[in-house]
């Protein structure tokens, strides 16, 4: 499945069970596009071709996810999100995977239904394939999840 806006291409892949809102989720990306349309990550990711896209978004189960943060993070469990940005001019901003049942378990947790739970850590991964790292150090933390938090409160619906 794929989003085609006026200039920009956003992909969907689902390897999990359960469905996915993926038409919300897309929706998403393109107000968070048109709203960092400026940003020089943004301008520098522009693909060469129609048919690359401008972001994938990616969900998985638990174990393929599992196996993906062990194999970029070292971490032996299945996290929420991962983050590949690209690294090539023109070949996109990145890829979004994130494993629908820890983002199930989450939002329960969160008191959050499903739809909400995505959209905060689709604007989480976003941010980070901005270059945004709340784990470098306790001030880019700080500065990360109030820009999250505030895109949250403004776009998510």
């Amino acid at each position: 499945m794929y989003w085609e806006m006026k200039k920009t291409r956003i992909e969907c892949h689902i390897f999990s069970k359960k469905p996915i809102p993926t038409v919300k989720a897309m929706a998403l990306c393109e107000k968070l596009f048109k709203l960092f349309s400026q940003n020089k990550i943004i301008k520098k990711a522009k693909p060469h071709s129609k048919e690359q896209p401008y972001l994938s978004l990616v969900f998985l189960d638990t174990l393929a996810a599992r196996k993906l943060n062990k194999k970029f993070r070292q971490k032996d469990y299945a996290t929420d999100i991962l983050s590949f940005a690209s690294e090539e001019k023109g070949m996109g901003l990145g890829e979004l995977v994130f494993c629908e049942p820890v983002l199930r378990r989450q939002a329960k947790e969160h008191r959050l239904s499903f739809k909400q739970e995505m959209d905060y850590l689709l604007i989480h991964g976003f941010l980070h394939l901005l270059g945004y790292d709340h784990e470098k150090s306790r001030k880019d933390e700080v500065k990360m999840m109030r820009l999250q938090d505030k895109l949250f409160k403004r776009l998510s619906k």
